[in-house]
């Protein structure tokens, strides 16, 4: 009994902590401090097609670093570290102008207060959801998982949290208050800080049940100049079971419901599955109701090869009005060549329909190709 008690705790600990990106080089010791480096990279080759009803408006292939990450984590002691990380990230925009751009992605010193119950963070960090849910589904590389696709949640953000596992490693919590703006934007204040968190519970070895809550204006509320800026009141909670063993195989499914409703008349600011759509929240009152579901799962059929596929069907409606739906699929195969090096052949899709609430209109992406990722 007791073995197997440990066997759940250690699976648990798993669950609650798995990063989406782990390894490294211990580079410098001293007694229980030591410096370790880490790096990851996403190079993927592909095609892209864009259609807008029917009408195809983009067409381009090439090789792409979608991310870049160097990270170094000093730890003082067994209780307290600090991390650093760096992500280039291929867009246009930010204050070159030029494609690539290279952002602070974590900046944060962590300690135990009381062992693993109750761990505090503190500084620009992973929001309590995304990383975890990209630890599970392993193909990061590949596809962002559902909350971070279509724009309700940010991978990072600035703030304090506290986290930890309770009974055994069966229970994990994560709650954080952050500026809600997300990593990249720098804006290390706010006039109204979120509240976002997740707790999960895993009963027995391989299974995760697992709930969000995120409430804020995710950084649109401001009051500068002596003047007020109410913004977009964001309210999202989702829920994900996953089952799975080891390396072998996982299998997962989420809902998530998301209301953003403008609290001012002059917001240009657009949330959630708003970005992607062309809804906006721009004027006083004006609610974009979102409901979405994801099925996804992995499995290797021998030790370096595996397949790979998500799902992922997503409704907003602006006021009551004509709803709109995306459905995002991907599938895939994979080949992991040596430890740190993984390949795989993927094509992924994407298809808007009534879009902005007018029916009738579509946007349809497909993408296909060479997905890499290489991690120190």
């Amino acid at each position: 009994m007791k073995a197997t008690v440990k066997m759940i705790a250690a699976s648990a600990m798993f669950a609650f902590a798995a990063p989406a990106f782990a390894g490294g080089v211990t580079v410098a010791e001293n007694g229980d401090s030591k410096l370790k480096v880490e790096s990851l990279f996403y190079l993927n080759t592909t095609a892209h097609k864009a259609d807008t009803n029917g009408v195809t408006q983009t067409k381009d292939t090439g090789l792409a670093v979608d991310r870049a990450y160097l990270t170094l984590k000093y730890s003082f002691n067994s209780d307290w570290m600090m991390r650093f990380t760096t992500d280039v990230e291929s867009k246009a925009g930010g204050l070159t102008g030029k494609k690539q751009n290279i952002y602070l992605k974590y900046a944060y010193v962590e300690g135990k207060l009381a062992g693993d119950a109750a761990v505090l963070r503190l500084g620009q960090s992973h929001t309590p959801w995304i990383d975890y849910e990209q630890g599970l589904w392993k193909h990061r590389y590949v596809s962002k998982v559902m909350s971070d696709n279509f724009k309700f949640d940010d991978s990072s953000d600035l703030g304090i949290g506290l986290k930890g596992k309770l009974a055994d490693g069966m229970v994990g919590y994560w709650v954080t208050e952050t500026t809600g703006a997300g990593y990249g934007n720098g804006a290390g204040s706010t006039n109204g800080m979120d509240l976002n968190a997740r707790i999960g519970i895993y009963p027995i070895e391989g299974l995760t049940l697992d709930v969000q809550f995120r409430d804020g204006y995710r950084g649109s509320k401001t009051f500068t100049g002596g003047a007020a800026t109410a913004g977009v009141k964001s309210t999202m909670y989702q829920v994900m079971a996953t089952y799975g063993m080891g390396h072998d195989f996982r299998v997962g499914v989420n809902y998530l419901s998301n209301k953003d409703k403008a609290r001012s008349a002059t917001v240009s600011t657009a949330h959630g599955g708003a970005v992607s759509s062309g809804f906006a929240t721009a004027a006083l009152n004006d609610e974009v109701k979102s409901t979405g579901y994801g099925v996804w799962g992995w499995a290797k059929f021998a030790e370096d090869f595996g397949a790979f596929g998500r799902y992922e069907n997503l409704k907003n409606s602006l006021n009551g009005g004509t709803k709109e739906k995306v459905t995002h699929y991907v599938a895939g195969v994979d080949y992991a060549v040596t430890k740190g090096v993984t390949f795989g052949l993927a094509f992924d899709s994407s298809k808007l329909t009534n879009r902005a609430g007018t029916a009738g209109q579509t946007r349809k992406d497909t993408r296909y190709g060479l997905y890499t990722q290489v991690a120190l």
